[in-house]
């Protein structure tokens, strides 16, 4: 729901409805309404609102506080936002986009924004922390819809350790857009991918801030068979690898611009 909206629908206690139909039938409704079926329930009476108490937000950046949760909800195509602080809510529906975004404290699980989340219909997800536990990003991850990703984060499990590219993507199966950064190869990263197929062929891909080693063969493997022809290609490494931007790049360059029956419309390497 609009939160702009929902204030005015809370001010006024629910009273009793009674509908035409079998109690059932009203609870099957309920519990099946699209995010825009229900929207248009919340704004013909204040009963459906009440009876499920679930905020259905599109569009939400995230700042992580310590003391309260502001949601700031885009709006004119992304664009431009607003935001405030929206201490009630009970339930919340991602629906469209969601960008968490913190440069201190950035645990999520059994924070009061993952604990709200009701249900998850996102398409996009931005990340923009020091770190992310991998768990928070299986629990974000699980959206049928989400096909844009940006991980300006390091994704680490629970003893602190890097998770290597291949764990991270394989949460992404409808994935159009992936950009990742910092980014953590193994040698095993895109054979282990090769064998992972993907719902749909990739429009954009960004490997940011690369560390580690990792086979180019294999890589330029997997973006042949996996991208769209007019795909656009990003790789950049880490300032204190210069070593393996020596080492790998040359023959990554060579790869890609040797393809014959593919042609990427972008290609970045640094």
């Amino acid at each position: 729901m609009e939160l702009s909206k929902r204030n005015s629908i809370i001010s006024h206690p629910i009273e009793i409805q009674y509908f035409p139909f079998f109690p059932n039938f009203m609870k099957y409704i309920l519990q099946n309404s699209s995010p825009k079926l229900l929207l248009k329930l919340y704004q013909c009476c204040k009963y459906f609102y009440f009876k499920s108490k679930i905020t259905i937000a599109p569009n939400v950046w995230f700042d992580h506080k310590e003391k309260e949760i502001e949601f700031k909800f885009f709006v004119d195509n992304g664009k431009n936002f607003f935001y405030r602080a929206y201490p009630n809510i009970e339930k919340l529906w991602l629906c469209d986009m969601l960008r968490i975004y913190s440069i201190s404290d950035t645990i999520l699980i059994g924070n009061v924004f993952f604990n709200k989340i009701y249900r998850n219909n996102l398409k996009e997800l931005s990340i923009t922390t020091l770190f992310t536990s991998f768990k928070e990003l299986e629990i974000l991850s699980k959206s049928p819809n989400l096909t844009e990703i940006e991980l300006l984060t390091c994704v680490k499990n629970e003893n602190g350790q890097p998770i290597p590219i291949e764990e991270i993507m394989v949460l992404f199966p409808n994935m159009k857009t992936f950009k990742i950064s910092p980014t953590h190869f193994t040698l095993e990263s895109f054979e282990k991918l090769l064998k992972f197929k993907f719902l749909s062929k990739i429009n954009s891909m960004g490997f940011w801030m690369v560390k580690t080693e990792f086979d180019p063969i294999s890589m330029c493997k997997f973006l042949r068979e996996t991208f769209e022809d007019d795909a656009e290609f990003l790789i950049t490494f880490g300032f204190d690898s210069h070593h393996l931007r020596q080492q790998f790049l040359p023959r990554v360059k060579e790869i890609i611009n040797g393809w014959e029956t593919k042609k990427l419309k972008r290609t970045f390497f640094c």
